[in-house]
């Protein structure tokens, strides 16, 4: 497959995935939602949300990647569950947004290089960031920039993964790229991308070595000739490196969690809320153990997870580790 079509293919992956507030909080104090702008270059300035709790100190950071013509605001659930669990989290519009005037389906290859070049400065200009939005200099003290986990949906997933440390083919250098951040702790994937080569082959998934969360719909977006949506957007799970990596499967449901979030022109689901609890649950339960080195989140994840096994976690879902 051509560089151009693999990318053309990347960019609708689009949208979805979102929480209601999780069974178990860190804080139940108010959320504060705000935005702040990041300036790049001439022409493009990086704009984000940020929800964090009003209480705390030393929060880890989500840093998230829409899906593909989304936006950063376009996933307020699952960010605000998050961050009532409390956690900083942090999410990008990327230019390729329809709220920035793209129409959706536009072709432009260099999506995925304009989308890694946002993350990379914005990690890098972190303080920066954060100063830009109201009473930000407080509100940097606040949180923990070295303790970090990258989060994204379909196009962003493939964004979160790399952050993460999976690797890439470059066609404008001729070889494997590394743009991995050493502060990011971990990894969470919603409905992300399988191997597509030559651009993303089955042996740079083996460099996601971080701990990694996958969600996956049974009726995911399919995308991958000869392979339903499920059965390729697992494959981050299968084929990065073993350990700390788990899977939440939820039966019946699609690339857009029900229809719950990103797409205001589809039907939702009747099973929706109990995707989104579940989803809530288990992916602050993943950060908890990771980012906050909580042994009562790992000890329910694990608990839940025998490796080698698909573990049924309620009627509309399985969870499995490796």
């Amino acid at each position: 497959m051509k560089l151009c079509k693999i990318l053309v293919w990347l960019v609708t992956l689009s949208l979805a995935a979102c929480a209601v507030t999780a069974t178990t909080t860190v804080t139940d104090s108010p959320l504060v939602v705000t935005h702040g702008r990041l300036p790049m270059t001439a022409d493009h300035t990086l704009g984000f949300r940020l929800a964090y709790p009003r209480r705390g100190a030393r929060l880890p950071l989500i840093v998230f990647s829409h899906g593909a013509y989304s936006s950063g605001d376009s996933y307020d659930p699952i960010l605000d569950a998050w961050a009532a669990r409390g956690y900083a989290v942090l999410a990008v519009t990327h230019r390729d947004s329809v709220s920035l005037g793209v129409k959706r389906g536009t072709n432009e290859p260099r999506y995925f290089a304009w989308r890694l070049d946002d993350m990379e400065a914005l990690l890098a200009r972190l303080p920066e960031a954060i100063r830009t939005v109201p009473d930000g200099e407080r509100v940097l003290r606040r949180i923990d920039t070295s303790n970090i986990a990258a989060a994204g949906h379909s196009f962003g997933g493939l964004v979160a993964q790399t952050l993460g440390g999976a690797t890439y083919f470059d066609a404008t250098i001729n070889a494997t790229r590394s743009r991995r951040d050493a502060r990011v702790r971990a990894v969470l994937i919603l409905s992300g991308a399988g191997p597509f080569p030559p651009t993303l082959r089955n042996e740079d998934f083996a460099t996601l070595q971080v701990p990694a969360f996958v969600s996956v719909g049974t009726e995911d977006l399919a995308q991958a000739p000869g392979l339903t949506g499920e059965q390729w957007r697992k494959l981050p799970f299968d084929l990065a490196a073993p350990g700390q990596k788990y899977r939440l499967t939820l039966r019946g449901a699609d690339h857009y969690f029900g229809g719950s979030v990103g797409r205001d022109d589809l039907p939702r689901a009747a099973q929706a809320d109990e995707y989104l609890r579940l989803y809530a649950t288990w992916s602050g339960n993943f950060l908890d153990a990771v980012l906050r080195v909580d042994h009562a989140a790992a000890g329910a994840l694990n608990a839940q997870a025998t490796p080698g096994k698909v573990r049924e976690l309620a009627p509309l879902a399985t969870f499995e580790r490796r």
